[in-house]
């Protein structure tokens, strides 16, 4: 069949397309595919890129950011002491019971023991302030609102109690003994510089966490004095008025006939034994005992430790070599 010279123009356009069409479909399409992909990949390196420069940028700030967050922490463990055996414990305490007398605290201390390394809770408590109710005043503030003072001192607390209400468990070691002072006085400053105690560290001196863990309790002879003479002159007084008001209501005199007697009394008395008396009396207000003259208190000190954070510069310093 002898085509026409149309229809051979129109088959070879057909077959033109068709090489065409297989030519896009077998080389120029995957290419396009092949150049998406490495458009995608292209982007995603360029992101890595500019990661690693913001992040070469930023390496010495948190380089330093680092040092300085380790130089807080260090800070705070020196107001600690290391974590310590019973024998670098009873170390620490001589060195602090001399640090006492060198600051005029006067003290004598035996009876030393340590107790053995354990662990104890740190936190921060809160003190409320008890509130009465009753009707009268529920009924009287009702639907009345808080100032903006009140308001803002609310929201203040709760924002300390929501930052402090966590605990740390940290280490500790208990020492007990027997402080004997020459006065009351010399007792509550031993008591005051347990609180006030520092140390030479590296960063300086710096208070150390040492606190007193049994309760205390010092009776001041010089104090009970004053309040019983007050209490002898109130009843002497309130006797007195009593009496007063006895014989004006009753136009009696009152009281000498129990004075007659007590002076009859002291008559019948031989006088040997009145003077030997009076001279027995006079002997005990010239006598003391050591007891009388001393405070004494078993007290126990606790003092806490904990684990020292290691120094980064090292660390730092390889990662900047690399």
């Amino acid at each position: 069949m002898k085509l026409s010279k149309q229809e051979r123009i129109a088959v070879l356009v057909i077959a033109v397309v068709i090489l065409l069409g297989l030519g896009i479909f077998l080389f120029i399409v995957p290419k396009f595919e092949a150049i998406g992909t490495s458009s995608a990949s292209l982007l995603n390196k360029q992101v890595e890129l500019q990661t690693d420069i913001d992040r070469a940028a930023t390496k010495e700030k948190l380089g330093e950011d680092v040092i300085n967050a380790y130089n807080d922490g260090r800070n705070i463990a020196d107001m600690f002491f290391e974590e310590m055996k019973p024998y670098e414990a009873d170390n620490e305490i001589r060195e602090f019971i001399q640090y006492c007398k060198d600051n005029g605290v006067n003290i004598a201390v035996d009876s030393l023991s340590i107790g053995a390394p354990t662990v104890s809770t740190l936190g921060v408590s809160f003190s409320t302030e008890p509130v009465v109710e009753y009707d009268l005043k529920t009924y009287a503030t009702q639907g009345q609102e808080p100032s903006a003072e009140e308001l803002e001192a609310l929201n203040r607390e709760a924002i300390m109690q929501a930052a402090l209400a966590s605990t740390q468990a940290v280490g500790s070691i208990d020492v007990s003994f027997t402080v004997t002072t020459l006065n009351s006085a010399d007792m509550l400053k031993f008591i005051d510089i347990i609180n006030d105690y520092y140390k030479q560290e590296d960063g300086g001196m710096m208070r150390k966490a040492i606190r007193l863990s049994n309760g205390l309790s010092i009776t001041d002879t010089d104090v009970e004095k004053k309040y019983a003479d007050y209490v002898d002159d109130l009843t002497a007084k309130a006797e007195k008025d009593g009496k007063s008001r006895l014989e004006k209501d009753t136009g009696k005199t009152v009281g000498k006939q129990d004075q007659n007697a007590n002076n009859n009394n002291a008559a019948d008395t031989d006088d040997g034994e009145t003077a030997n008396t009076n001279n027995n009396n006079k002997n005990d207000d010239k006598t003391t005992t050591f007891e009388e003259n001393v405070c004494q208190v078993d007290v126990t000190l606790t003092m806490y430790s904990i684990e020292r954070m290691q120094d980064p510069t090292e660390q730092l310093s390889a990662q900047n070599n690399q």
